[in-house]
């Protein structure tokens, strides 16, 4: 008999991360924001097919710039491919996913005004979005 001993990616993080804002409209145009982003990255170009971008290609550096978003790196784009969920509640903005990479989203969180928390919902069953809720 084999045993396999491997590093495997297929571990659910349950990662959540909560943006409170000073007020609901701000987190509405944030979430705004973050969805265009991810729309448009999409529409744009195909991220899996060169994950390791070391610069953005013309049109998402356009989109960016409309946007005024000059705080992520090219290799941060893949991280809007990832499944994920983007909820709001009054002024909160909820981003729960699986995946470990989050900097692009924390950083446009606290870019627009953001106070973030970050934790794992295995751990913190009991938190507000824990597995638990």
């Amino acid at each position: 008999m084999k045993i396999w001993n491997a590093y495997g990616s297929e571990h659910s993080m349950n990662l959540v991360m909560v943006g409170q804002f000073k007020n609901i409209d701000e987190a509405e145009k944030t979430k705004e924001l973050i969805e265009t982003i991810t729309e448009r990255l999409h529409k744009l170009i195909d991220i899996n097919s060169d994950p390791h971008l070391t610069r953005f290609p013309d049109e998402i550096s356009q989109l960016l710039q409309e946007k005024e978003i000059f705080i992520l790196n090219p290799e941060e784009l893949e991280q809007f491919n990832y499944e994920n969920t983007l909820d709001l509640e009054g002024d909160k903005l909820i981003l729960k996913t699986d995946e470990t990479d989050v900097s692009a989203f924390l950083k446009i969180l606290v870019h627009k005004g953001a106070k973030v928390e970050v934790y794992s919902a295995h751990n913190y069953p009991d938190e507000p979005y824990g597995r638990g809720k």
